[in-house]
């Protein structure tokens, strides 16, 4: 009897790899989301002059709006892109110099009660995680951070001590 079974060549074990490798880079190496406004465009609009109605047109609807209630309103674009260091997905190596970087950005507008354009800000930023030695040293935690319940952190001066600052802690 002969064996009609077939071992993969190494060539296409690691062709598959690589095929594979490819796709999952394509699929999972970014994310967006939100509205991107180029700072150029910002020259379009005229204090003063272009109203609320405007500048959706232009940009879309904002993705989030703030209402005072004095009327005025505040329309603000943000937008954040996500991206996988490619080094990140290289086997058994990625975990020690892969990474992420983001850039974001933010445009407020902020309209008078008739809603005509009183002013705008633009913010850009950009930054990156890296893991494993691309991570370099962390260095000390930021303190208080992350913030969740504190009702159990009892206050430096007793339970007595009327809270006097921000963070609802004694001051001595």
């Amino acid at each position: 009897m002969t064996d009609i079974t077939r071992r993969p060549s190494d060539r296409s074990v690691a062709a598959i790899t690589l095929i594979g490798l490819l796709i999952s880079i394509l699929l999972t190496g970014c994310a967006a989301s939100g509205v991107k406004v180029d700072e150029k465009r910002l020259a379009e609009f005229q204090k003063g002059k272009t109203t609320y109605a405007e500048v959706v047109q232009a940009l879309g609807q904002p993705t989030s709006t703030v209402l005072d209630g004095n009327g005025s309103r505040m329309a603000i674009y943000s937008y954040a892109a996500y991206r996988t260091r490619p080094e990140t997905f290289i086997p058994y190596i990625g975990v020690f110099v892969g990474g992420s970087d983001m850039n974001s950005s933010a445009v407020v507008f902020s309209f008078d009660q008739s809603g005509v354009l009183l002013s705008y800000a633009s913010s850009q930023s950009q930054f990156g995680a890296g893991t494993g030695f691309a991570a370099g040293t962390a260095g000390q935690r930021v303190p208080d951070q992350p913030r969740g319940d504190t009702s159990a952190i009892p206050s430096p001066s007793g339970p007595n001590c009327p809270p006097t600052n921000r963070d609802g802690r004694c001051t001595p």
